[in-house]
C-alpha cells in the first residue's frame, strides 16, 4: 500500500509539471514550477497552523490529533462525497481560487487550455492532499473550482490587460488598479513577496525520498536475522 501511494504521489507531481509549451510563445516553466511549490507549501503551512491551533479554531480535538493515522487520510481520499457547504463557499470562493491558479499559469505564458489543466491539477492536489486530512474530497469542488475558475480567470486576464494599457497610457499605475492587480492574482502577489524575501537567488526544492534502514535480531549464541525497513519522506531544501 505504501509503495502504491508513493507512486501515485510521484505521478501527481509529474503531472503538475507536464505542460511545457504555450501557443505562440515560450512559457516560463521554471517560474510556474516555483509557483507550484509555493502553493503546496502554503497549504502545508496552513495545516501546521491549524494543528497547533486550539480546538475552537481548528475543530480538531487533542484526542483526534494524537490518534490521527495516515489510514484516515487514505479512507477520505478513496471516498469523495457531495459536500453540504454553503453556496458561496462552493460556487464563489472555490471558483475564485481556481481563477487564481488559472491566472498564474497564464501570466507565466501558458495557453488557455494548459492553464485550465493547471487549475484542475492544483485544485485536485488540494482536495486530495491537505483538505483530505480532515474530510472527504468534495465532488462539487473538484468540478466547480477549475471549470468556473477558468471562466472567471479569463475575465481576470482581460481586467489585467486593461490595467497594463492604462499604465502605458498614464505612465503610472493608479491605486485602484494596484488593488485590482492583487485581487486578480492573489497568489502571484504573495509569491512575489516570498521571492523578495528569499532574494533574487532564492530557490526552493521539495522532493520525495526513500531510505532503507537495516535492523537485526538475535542473540550472541543464536541465529541472527537481518531485515530492512524502507522509510518514505519529503525533503525540503531552501537556498537564498
Amino acid at each position: 500500500m505504501q509503495i502504491r501511494l508513493l507512486i501515485q504521489i510521484i505521478i501527481l507531481i509529474a503531472l503538475l509539471f507536464l505542460p511545457r509549451w504555450a501557443e505562440g510563445e515560450t512559457p516560463d516553466r521554471d517560474g510556474l514550477h516555483r509557483d507550484t511549490w509555493y502553493f503546496l507549501g502554503y497549504q502545508w503551512v496552513t495545516i501546521g497552523l491549524l494543528y497547533a491551533a486550539p480546538e475552537g479554531v481548528s475543530g480538531w480535538t487533542n484526542e483526534q490529533k494524537e490518534g490521527y493515522r495516515t489510514s484516515i487520510w487514505w479512507d477520505n481520499v478513496t471516498h469523495p462525497q457531495i459536500d453540504s457547504d454553503d453556496f458561496y463557499i462552493n460556487y464563489v470562493l472555490h471558483p475564485y481560487w481556481g481563477a487564481a491558479y488559472y491566472v498564474r499559469a497564464q501570466e507565466r505564458g501558458y495557453s488557455r487550455r494548459q492553464s485550465f489543466w493547471y487549475s484542475v491539477l492544483l485544485s485536485s492536489t488540494y482536495e486530495f492532499g491537505a483538505e483530505a486530512l480532515f474530510e472527504e474530497p468534495s465532488i462539487q469542488d473538484i468540478i466547480a473550482t477549475p471549470v468556473f475558475g477558468s471562466v472567471l480567470g479569463n475575465y481576470f486576464m482581460k481586467v489585467r490587460g486593461n490595467i497594463r494599457d492604462r499604465e502605458v497610457r498614464l505612465g503610472y499605475r493608479k491605486t485602484s488598479d494596484k488593488w485590482l492587480w492583487v485581487i486578480t492574482d492573489p497568489l502571484g502577489s504573495l509569491n512575489q513577496r516570498v521571492d523578495d524575501w528569499l532574494g533574487l537567488e532564492g530557490r526552493l526544492q521539495i522532493r520525495p525520498y526513500s531510505v532503507v534502514m537495516r535492523h537485526g535480531t538475535g542473540t550472541p549464541t543464536g541465529p541472527f536475522h537481518c531485515f530492512d525497513d524502507r522509510v518514505y519522506g519529503i525533503e525540503f531544501k531552501l537556498e537564498w
